[in-house]
Formats: structure tokens, C-alpha cells, sequence
């Protein structure tokens, strides 16, 4: 059996983050649950680590220090043992239709990521499901229907050793992480296919990282889609 890993990068959720993987936890194609707290109250830290003591198959990890979001979904991503992993906010949900989707591929290769067609209930991607993208014609998505917000959803499937190797760890893109993490993957000539199917749910709420840090983007996010714009 081909087994895979989740790489859940979480600060200060609790019930959220037990929800997020809660109807995958006992599914055996799943035999790792990386978890990596962003240094959040030891009162949180210390609930989830009581909550998933007793769980074999999750490993609880907390940074001496918080490294914001794009650096600690690295952080989750290194250290998952599979070669495969789901990349997963911790304010999300994950089921088993999801890793059904995955299933149907006989085999999963090192340079696409698969990206969910569906962020239920508010992100629509089905106008691009099917669709492989890379660095030839990434440029003329931009600015269609829903194709920025679903470069920078992320709660995608991916190979660990590329995901790891085109990260950058030199800037700190707040918001626009998983945008910027994208133009890279591109910009090394990988490709990203919108798998018809796939979905998850993306709860959207007022203790976002999105919406408390936005502000801390600046104009990076627009810089991120004209070198987009820029890829032939």
C-alpha cells in the first residue's frame, strides 16, 4: 500500500485543528499526522498534546519560537517520513473522499501538485479542473474567474523532496505564501493539475492567518502575479 503523510502547520487552534484531521485519523492509507505548533500559549500547546498522546500515528511537534506561517508549512513538510504528503491548514476539513480522489491515480508524479478543484463551500475551481498548469501557460490564468485565489489555497497533494527543494527561504511572503510558493514551483518547470474531484472543506472565520495578517503583505502578492505574468 502506498502510504502517505499530513503536514499540519497550526498557532493557537485547538478544536479547529482536531476537526481538521478527525475523519481521516483512522484511515490506513494515512499512517502519519505531522503536526507543528507555531509556538502557540502553552495552555493551547499543551491541550493538543494531550489530545493526541495516545495517538500512534501523530507526532507533535512545537518551535521554540513562532516562524509565521510559510516557514512552519515548510517546517511540517520536512518532517514527514513519506515521500508524499497533503499539505493541510489547520483550520480546514479533510474526509476520506479526498484521499479516494488521490487513490485513483495509479501512480503520483514527483513534479505536479495535486490541487483540489473545490474549497467548499466559497471556492470554486471547477472552471479549471482537469486542467494541467505550468510555466508556458500559467500566464494566461491570470486574473480568470477564481484562478489566483486557488494559486494560494494550498491543501494540495505533493511530493516532499520538491516542495522542499524549490521552497525559499529567504523572503517572507505573510499571506501570499502559498502564491509565491506556486511561482516557484513553476518557475523550476514543474506542473500543477487540477484534479476534478478533489475537494475539502475551507472554513473561513475571524481567526484566519489571512485575515489577521494580510496587512503585513504589502504589495508582494501583486509582485508575486507579474512574475507570473512573466513565465514563458
Amino acid at each position: 500500500m502506498r502510504h502517505i503523510s499530513i503536514a499540519i502547520p497550526t498557532y493557537n487552534r485547538f478544536e479547529l485543528l482536531m476537526q481538521s484531521f478527525h475523519c481521516v485519523l483512522g484511515d490506513k492509507r494515512v499512517n502519519e499526522i505531522v503536526i507543528v505548533d507555531d509556538h502557540s500559549s502553552y495552555e493551547v500547546y499543551l491541550k493538543i498534546l494531550d489530545a493526541v498522546s495516545d495517538e500512534p500515528k501523530v507526532k507533535l511537534y512545537r518551535n521554540e519560537k513562532n516562524i509565521d506561517c510559510y516557514f512552519n508549512k515548510q517546517k511540517a513538510v520536512s518532517y514527514c517520513s513519506n515521500e508524499w504528503v497533503i499539505l493541510f491548514d489547520s483550520d480546514n476539513i479533510i474526509d476520506r473522499d479526498y484521499l479516494d480522489r488521490l487513490y485513483e491515480f495509479d501512480e503520483w508524479q514527483r513534479d505536479i501538485i495535486y490541487q483540489p478543484c473545490y474549497a467548499k463551500p466559497t471556492f470554486k475551481f471547477k472552471a479549471f479542473e482537469g486542467l494541467t498548469i505550468d510555466r508556458e501557460n500559467v500566464h494566461s490564468f491570470i486574473g480568470r474567474g477564481m484562478f489566483d485565489t486557488m494559486l494560494n489555497a494550498m491543501n494540495y497533494f505533493v511530493n516532499r523532496d520538491e516542495y522542499l527543494k524549490i521552497w525559499d527561504g529567504n523572503v517572507n511572503p505573510n499571506t501570499a505564501d502559498s502564491i509565491y510558493q506556486a511561482y516557484n514551483w513553476f518557475k523550476d518547470g514543474n506542473r500543477m493539475l487540477i484534479v476534478d474531484g478533489l475537494e475539502y472543506i475551507h472554513r473561513i472565520h475571524e481567526g484566519s492567518h489571512y485575515k489577521n495578517n494580510n496587512h503585513k503583505t504589502g504589495n508582494f502578492y501583486e509582485e508575486v502575479i507579474n512574475n507570473l505574468k512573466q513565465l514563458k
